[in-house]
């Protein structure tokens, strides 16, 4: 654990801010407490980009152990409705090489394409997600369709978190998390609002889960404001680092 903290806290730090796209170093003091609570597992990624979210990700869970899994459109670009982020295979290749990140498993596809012989397929290979992220296309059906697509391969313990879910430029998100938690109810539900993302996480562990970050950032996060506030009926944490300051993962 000292080694991943380490090697992630160094990425975090510096090499994070060397790979383009989107993504808050401090978004890790919510995603911290949880790998220390829930432990190493491989990861996946819809919408990988150039990889920036995804190397954390991998350093922080899969530590070169476990698979980590990109699945992107990549040259598909036809598939790319909304223009959000144009993947590209070879830059994640060499940004992956160039962070030491291993055991990458690439997946082409649109994933409104993504059946059950695929959730089948990618846990008889990588086993189920420890941390799932769902950052494709940002339309309120592809939205709907990843977040149930990362249900169906995310182990009992594990987290999806759920890119832009804040954004006003990308009302499809927000709208389709909204439908879906209005319209039934699912094993994985909200847990914390961060950084532009919403985590996701089974109800079985959801008080557990509340309690391991909101103690871990009044510890060792002093300047970070925090929230608890219901959504869909779901006690959940508001999450807002102090962005001007970068303090270690503890």
């Amino acid at each position: 654990m000292h080694a991943a903290r380490t090697d992630l806290n160094a990425y975090l730090q510096t090499g994070i801010h060397k790979v383009d796209g989107w993504c808050i170093p401090q978004l890790w003091q919510s995603i911290w407490p949880l790998r220390q609570a829930i432990g190493a597992g491989p990861i996946a990624e819809i919408g990988v980009f150039e990889g920036k979210f995804f190397i954390g990700l991998a350093k922080c869970f899969a530590e070169n152990r476990h698979d980590s899994v990109a699945i992107d459109v990549f040259d598909l670009q036809q598939f790319n409705l909304d223009g959000a982020g144009v993947g590209k295979r070879d830059k994640l290749i060499e940004n992956c090489a160039a962070h030491g990140v291993e055991s990458v498993v690439l997946r082409r596809a649109d994933s409104l394409t993504l059946r059950h012989s695929d959730a089948q397929e990618i846990m008889a290979k990588s086993g189920k997600i420890k941390f799932f992220s769902v950052d494709g296309c940002h339309e309120v059906l592809h939205t709907t369709r990843d977040i149930e697509f990362a249900m169906s391969v995310t182990c009992d313990d594990g987290i999806i978190a759920v890119d832009d879910y804040t954004n006003p430029n990308w009302p499809g998100v927000s709208e389709a998390v909204a439908k879906m938690y209005l319209m039934r109810e699912f094993q994985y539900v909200p847990l914390i609002v961060t950084c532009n993302k919403l985590l996701l996480c089974s109800a079985s562990f959801h008080r557990d889960f509340l309690k391991v970050v909101q103690e871990y950032v009044t510890a060792n996060h002093k300047s970070t404001r925090m929230k608890r506030v219901k959504r869909f009926g779901y006690e959940t944490l508001t999450v807002q680092p102090n962005l001007g300051t970068w303090e270690d993962l503890v």
